[in-house]
């Protein structure tokens, strides 16, 4: 029986927006837990007789396809119990690319995500064989410095980020220099940064200064 928790088990385009969607959870205090990668028949069918798998016989989750991945709140005591984190973590998943089982009607699964192209991809045609094409990278930053725009002042930012970006920055997500108060922001980095705060994951909490 297999049920792995390796992140590398995964297709490797999969598993780099996996670990991009990890970065994006820490960013946003969300403490999360990758508990199942892929996984065999015989996996599939315990989870199938347990209530928590719809089918019988692996897809997304499957050995040959490595295109799905379970999680939960790495709390204990809280580990599926918050639906809020899930709906935080399932929206960031969504902003990478993967497709959130909570979003499904028929048997809402909130810890999962799958790579499916936008849906395009079914049970049934993974299980055929069929793969989706390779996912494209959700870039975190750019390595490639002079081929994007980078902002150093908050004044200098599109009116649709800047009060976003201000508010990463009084919740110590963006980091200015000490001695200049220049900041460093690539504008890849600001619609993450507007979901967040979209999702109220940039508010002060009550009772801080």
């Amino acid at each position: 029986m297999r049920n792995s928790r390796d992140i590398d088990a995964l297709r490797s385009d999969v598993a780099a927006n996996c670990r991009a969607w990890l970065e994006l959870c820490k960013a946003a205090g969300l403490a999360v837990l990758v508990t199942g990668t892929v996984r065999d028949e015989e996996y599939q069918r315990y989870c199938y007789e347990q209530g928590t798998a719809a089918t019988p016989i692996p897809s997304f989750h499957g050995e040959k396809a490595g295109l799905a991945f379970d999680f939960c709140q790495n709390v204990k005591g809280k580990e599926y119990s918050d639906l809020t984190f899930f709906q935080k973590a399932g929206e960031l998943g969504e902003l990478v690319g993967f497709e959130w089982g909570g979003r499904w009607k028929s048997f809402p699964d909130r810890p999962h995500l799958q790579w499916s192209q936008g849906g395009k991809y079914t049970s049934a045609m993974i299980r055929a064989g069929n793969y989706p094409p390779d996912m494209p990278l959700y870039q975190l930053h750019s390595e490639e410095e002079e081929e994007v725009q980078i902002y150093h002042w908050f004044k200098d930012m599109p009116d649709w980020a800047r009060p976003s970006a201000e508010k990463a920055y009084h919740k110590g997500l963006i980091q200015a220099d000490p001695e200049t108060g220049a900041v460093s922001v690539y504008d890849v980095n600001l619609q993450a940064i507007v979901w967040l705060d979209r999702l109220g994951l940039l508010e002060e909490k009550e009772g801080t200064v």
